[in-house]
């Protein structure tokens, strides 16, 4: 069985790299003037050779997925309206492990009272606000010493279009009367199934006593919910189809640094890695925060910076390192 598993995956590789070799292999503009001095046979040869050697150190690199370093991911939810600065709605760090098959997931409240470099205390998401996904990922990095690879921002529109792709036969979750009553469902309270833009009013939802806290642990939730509907069509025959969609529409439904050929090879290495176990954390952590009304920010959570700091190193690294500071 374990064969046949890892035939498929191979199956699901070589699929995707088919269906998006046009952009995944490109030559820089270097290359590609010094080509045209040569004769034709020449060019043609070398353009096979160079196209041989990039596939066998692109197959090498997802074979040999224990040397490869965790990936980590700045996501962005942004609720821009037209002609608005944009805010950051949904702050979140998603690292992905190849060797050990984890999702790991950081949330960090957007209240949270943080050092914005250049313009002192304030509100962590305003970081974005002031300076872009620049200022952010330099916030992140000073505050909790996590340096991201990629950003990946998603809209409303990109995350309805995207919720309909992971699940298209619908979410099942537990509603509330308070959220039937404010998003005017024909709903009952208990356990029901959501569609595409109910989805995003699920996740947005802060109209009980949980407030933001409640909106960080459905977006979780969500997400985790998400990741596992995925893995289970990897693993049907639904799995080919929708690895090269995602990887495909993906692009167009969120607005990322990452380039085609890069989340080809991700999406291949989660293929070949499938991810086993998917973990969550909160920032502040329970306990570590106050309340707190600050004069430039107004209604702040206000953190203890080391144990939070420290916290997330455990958290995605495995193990603690005291001498963070």
């Amino acid at each position: 069985m374990k064969k046949m598993s890892f035939l498929l995956q191979i199956g699901v590789a070589i699929w995707i790299i088919q269906s998006c070799s046009p952009s995944w292999i490109a030559s820089d503009d270097h290359d590609e003037e010094s080509i045209r001095q040569e004769q034709p046979q020449q060019i043609a040869n070398k353009q096979i050779e160079k196209k041989e050697d990039k596939k066998t150190n692109f197959f090498s690199d997802m074979l040999n997925s224990e040397e490869q370093k965790p990936i980590r991911l700045l996501l962005l939810g942004s609720d821009q309206r037209e002609e608005e600065q944009a805010r950051a709605d949904v702050l979140m760090i998603a690292q992905y492990t190849p060797s050990q098959k984890d999702v790991k997931l950081v949330s960090i409240m957007r209240d949270t009272y943080v050092y914005i470099p250049g313009y002192g205390q304030s509100k962590i998401n305003h970081s974005y606000f002031w300076g872009g996904e620049k200022l952010l990922k330099e916030t992140i990095y000073e505050n909790f010493n996590v340096e991201l690879d990629h950003v990946v921002k998603i809209d409303f529109e990109g995350f309805i279009k995207t919720m309909e792709l992971a699940f298209p036969e619908g979410l099942t979750v537990s509603v509330s009367k308070e959220m039937i009553d404010y998003w005017k469902w024909d709903k009952n309270p208990g356990e029901e199934t959501l569609f595409g833009e109910e989805v995003l009013q699920y996740v947005r939802f802060r109209g009980d006593a949980a407030s933001d806290f409640g909106r960080v642990a459905r977006q979780q939730e969500v997400l985790a919910k998400a990741q596992e509907n995925i893995m289970d069509q990897l693993s049907s025959a639904k799995g080919i189809r929708t690895t090269v969609t995602m990887v495909k529409d993906g692009m167009s439904n969120v607005t990322t640094d990452i380039k085609l050929s890069d989340m080809v090879r991700y999406g291949i290495t989660i293929v070949m890695n499938p991810v086993e176990s998917f973990d969550t954390m909160r920032i502040p952590l329970e306990g570590s925060y106050e309340n707190f009304r600050s004069e430039e920010a107004g209604l702040v959570l206000k953190m203890n910076p080391q144990e939070n700091k420290d916290a997330i190193y455990q958290f995605l690294n495995g193990k603690s390192n005291l001498a963070i500071q």
